[in-house]
């Protein structure tokens, strides 16, 4: 069983230890420098580390100029004793020359926290630094929706437990580091492999059981970035799936178009979903 040693003292990195743990690894995590430091011996006999740069020195390491200096000094002492240790710096650091050493580094693996990668996203980072082939990345899903937060709870719960599919970005649930929204959604559906677009009908234009000519509409938000994803992923790639709930009116540009109707609920249109992601999984 392969060893990785994670040395950040972000708490939030116990839900990469527990992932990899969930994957078949043996991890220890270091929540110090201090800790790290003490049990350097240890560390240097895994496959892998995982370090952070930006820690408190601690009192043992006291000389350090401050916090942004502790990683490195760590990198250090691990290097003299593994030179060839494969290490995957994941740090917020954004000191130019720190990182153009770690780059030099033709055991190390660089990734900047900026980036704000996805769990799946950096625990495939770290088995390509182990140099772990493991099986093929899923597409990654995201969900455009409206106002049928049932529908799109249904659908995220369907794909991540039920089709084993990498957690969906769902755009309002994901950080605005200062980004106004459509610098959100274009950075966000940068990342979408494979897009569910959930139309339901949410925008009242005629009653529920008027004719077919007064049927309710989709979401402005959701036609329009329904046609984003077509334009981006190609209207005939089979990435952009269509769901389709109750009388609803869709615009005259995609009139006969397949779509899958989940009028009664996600689990009854399954296997529909099935076999229009049968050959992008």
């Amino acid at each position: 069983m392969a060893h990785i040693a994670i040395i950040d003292d972000d708490l939030a990195m116990e839900l990469l230890a527990d992932n990899l743990r969930n994957r078949g690894y043996e991890v220890t995590r270091y929540a110090s420098v201090a800790a790290a430091h003490k049990d350097l011996a240890s560390i240097v006999n895994a496959q892998l580390v995982v370090l952070d740069l930006i820690m408190d020195p601690g009192p043992q390491q006291s000389s350090l100029s401050g916090s942004r200096h502790a990683g490195m000094w760590l990198y250090r002492e691990i290097r003299k004793l593994a030179p060839e240790l494969p290490l995957f710096v994941f740090s917020a650091i954004t000191d130019a020359e720190v990182v153009e050493v770690i780059q030099a580094d033709k055991h190390a693996t660089f990734e900047a926290k900026w980036n704000a990668p996805k769990i799946s996203e950096v625990v495939a980072t770290v088995e390509r630094a182990m140099g772990v082939a493991g099986r093929p990345a899923l597409p990654q899903p995201f969900i455009v929706h409206g106002h049928d937060d049932t529908t799109k709870l249904e659908v995220k719960n369907y794909l991540q437990n039920k089709l084993h599919l990498p957690e969906p970005i769902v755009l309002h649930e994901q950080p605005n580091v200062g980004r106004t929204l459509i610098e959100k959604l274009e950075f966000f559906s940068s990342k979408a492999q494979l897009v569910f677009v959930l139309l339901t009908p949410d925008d009242k234009v005629a009653p529920l059981d008027a004719t077919n000519e007064d049927k309710r509409r989709a979401r402005q938000n959701v036609i329009f970035e329904m046609g984003l994803f077509m334009g981006m992923l190609g209207r005939l790639s089979g990435r952009v799936v269509l769901l389709h709930k109750g009388p609803i009116e869709l615009p005259s540009d995609i009139a006969g178009v397949v779509y899958v109707d989940i009028s009664h609920g996600i689990e009854a249109a399954g296997e529909a979903i099935r076999r229009e992601l049968e050959h992008v999984l």
